[in-house]
């Protein structure tokens, strides 16, 4: 029972020696006869050790390592034979990498030849590990975009890339991390920033979002998205209130001498456009009192031209309109109700009668 246990400790120790032949990837005859072609196993990448026990070597004769379609196999393995050995080991100079290996073929190939005799070829399946992260190409993307922009159009796309070998482990999806846009959203394979709903340049002139590039093992990378909105000239202008009150005194002509609840004054909707408006009276009530007001096209301040007076009438209600300059079809209305102030410009008159029976 004891040699049994001692043997059992000898063998793990073994294996767990790098040049180890029970640790190695494969055991093969070598034939320096007429050569041939042997698959000698699969491992994952990332192995260090031994590749391949090399056994039935003849007394004597000397083998050697070769590239065989694996270009820089001679970067990654060693063949090791002691001289008269009748086995030799091909062991890893470094770890198996499945990316650097898939450069130049599909599998790891070498040759192993003899001294005097034809080359044996030997395949080695190392299998992709998903040991890499998708890595965008820019940690930043910017775009400017028109407010008038068409929903579902493409905006921007987004790329990240995996360095894993297989398509398995290169394949990335990508979406849009909390806090999602609302108006914003990207198809999960193809990376496309897509316009989902209609922009308003009011409302929103920048959009800062992260978009995350994830491959099927969890692993991830994470780029800023800056969407900047230039504003479309689609809104008319409006005044600051519809309803205008003024006072002017009778037989006086000029502006008026207050206006509430502010200066009349208009401008354009689109804040980042913000064109330039003129002025203009649509219409007097009564209508006989037209020719009696006058506006100034650049300032929209209203004057009187020629002179009231209370006993003709109390209050006016004049009607002005807004204008874009640059297009006639965008207006805004506002209505200026003026009250005329009565001033005392008739003189008392007494009585002539009654002043002398007094006297």
């Amino acid at each position: 029972m004891e040699r049994v246990a001692l043997f059992s400790v000898l063998i793990i120790f073994a294996c767990m020696h790098v040049h180890s032949v029970r640790c190695a990837i494969g055991s093969t005859e070598i034939n320096c006869a007429s050569g041939g072609s042997i698959s000698v196993g699969r491992i994952d990448e990332g192995y260090e050790g031994d590749v391949e026990i090399i056994t039935n070597i003849v007394p004597y004769d000397h083998l050697s390592l070769e590239t065989y379609m694996t270009s820089n196999v001679l970067t990654m393995l060693e063949l090791v034979q002691s001289e008269g050995d009748s086995t030799a080991t091909v062991r890893t100079i470094r770890p198996l990498d499945a990316e650097e290996i898939r450069m130049s073929s599909q599998y790891l190939t070498y040759f192993v030849k003899c001294s005097r005799g034809p080359r044996n070829a030997r395949e080695v399946v190392v299998i992709d590990v998903n040991e890499h992260a998708p890595i965008f190409q820019s940690k930043t993307y910017s775009a400017t975009l028109s407010e008038a922009t068409v929903v579902g159009s493409g905006v921007l796309k987004v790329t990240a890339t995996d360095k894993d070998a297989t398509t398995e482990h290169k394949m990335v999806g990508y979406s849009i991390q909390p806090p999602v846009p609302a108006d914003f959203g990207v198809s999960y394979r193809e990376g496309n920033i897509i316009l989902t709903k209609p922009l308003n340049y009011n409302n929103v002139q920048q959009y800062i979002f992260t978009v995350e590039a994830k491959d099927a093992g969890g692993l991830s990378d994470t780029a800023t998205v800056i969407i900047t909105i230039e504003d479309f000239d689609n809104q008319t202008p409006y005044f600051g209130h519809c309803l205008y009150k003024a006072s002017i005194e009778e037989n006086q002509v000029g502006h008026f001498s207050d206006v509430t609840p502010a200066a009349i004054q208009a401008q354009d909707g689109d804040k980042g456009i913000n064109e330039p408006v003129v002025y203009s009276i649509k219409t007097v009530i009564p209508n006989e009192f037209q020719n009696r007001f006058e506006i100034d096209r650049k300032s929209g301040v209203i004057s009187v031209t020629t002179a009231l007076e209370k006993e003709e009438i109390e209050q006016i209600a004049v009607f002005i309109q807004a204008t874009q300059q640059d297009d006639a079809s965008k207006t805004a209305d506002a209505v200026v109700l003026v009250t005329i102030v009565d001033v005392t410009d008739n003189p008392t008159k007494f009585d002539q009668g009654v002043g002398s029976s007094l006297a």
